[in-house]
């Protein structure tokens, strides 16, 4: 471990009122602190920020020029007959999928419509069987009614006439007629 300072309250190497020597006492604003980089080159901090700029703006430039070709390069490729080409076939691809796509969903769907129709139909076929079903046998049931009121009425009518006859019957009985 290294030694550590005193802490006692001694006045300092020069006496506690005593001057340092001008060596020692140099203002703030003329230190000068080097950085690890600074010390391994030799150059200044400033000298380094100056380089560190120049380096930055190089590095701008060649990615300038960089793009710059590679932009060109890319537009005299995309121009070139051999890429169209590849290009209009390649569109000529998809357009051909997504023909085909769209022409099997719209069979799709047009054969799910067709079946919905089909089931309407049955529906509405069966339903109107129902209803006729319902129909003939109301008919046949008013008809069966009909018949038996008309049954009925031919009954009665029979026991009003037998009624009537035994009336007149009897009444001539006992009025009788000069032969």
């Amino acid at each position: 471990m290294g030694r550590s300072r005193s802490r006692s309250r001694s006045p300092n190497r020069y006496g506690s009122g005593a001057a340092r020597p001008a060596s020692e006492k140099a203002p703030k604003a003329n230190r000068r602190y080097r950085t690890k980089a600074a010390e391994a080159t030799g150059l200044s901090a400033t000298a380094l920020a100056r380089q560190r700029q120049q380096l930055l703006q190089l590095e701008e430039q060649i990615l300038a020029t960089i793009e710059a070709r590679v932009e060109e390069q890319l537009a005299g490729k995309l121009a070139s007959e051999e890429v169209q080409a590849r290009i209009q076939a390649r569109l000529k691809e998809e357009r051909a999928k997504l023909e085909a796509q769209v022409t099997a969903q719209l069979e799709s769907e047009r054969r799910s419509l067709l079946e919905r129709k089909r089931h309407e139909a049955e529906q509405a076929r069966k339903r109107q069987e129902e209803l006729d079903r319902i129909l003939e046998e109301n008919r046949r049931k008013v008809e069966d009614a009909q018949k038996r009121a008309a049954e009925e009425r031919a009954r009665r009518d029979a026991e009003w006439q037998a009624a009537l006859e035994s009336r007149v019957a009897s009444a001539r009985g006992g009025f009788r007629a000069p032969v």
